[in-house]
């Protein structure tokens, strides 16, 4: 699965500190959301319909990964790992993102 990372998870070399290993990646849009400084004080995206946020696209993160990020990501308690809809060279790809919770109501 393909993560999209908006904030500190850019930092490839955080990522490899994390998980051992280094992702291919690519650039892509989140639109419907916008980019601010979370309650905990890092970057978190809110539902927005005009929004967009601009990333990168960790590819084919595998599940060892994705529990590693999940560790880092307090996953459960300060974020939620949710799945959402991406633009990567103008082409629509489902995949993972870390939102602060509580989630936004739709």
């Amino acid at each position: 699965m393909d993560l999209f990372a908006y904030g500190t998870l850019v930092d490839t070399d955080l990522v490899a500190q994390l998980t051992g290993k280094r992702f291919r990646t690519e650039p892509a849009t989140l639109r419907g959301y916008r980019k601010v400084r979370g309650d905990s004080g890092y970057p978190n995206i809110v539902r927005d319909p005009q929004g967009m946020v601009d990333g990168v696209l960790l590819c084919d993160v595998d599940d060892e990964a994705l529990h590693a990020f999940d560790r880092y990501e307090d996953e459960g308690r300060l974020y939620r790992r949710i799945e959402v809809i991406v633009t990567v060279a103008q082409q629509p790809r489902a995949v993972l993102v870390y939102v602060e919770m509580p989630i936004p109501a739709e």
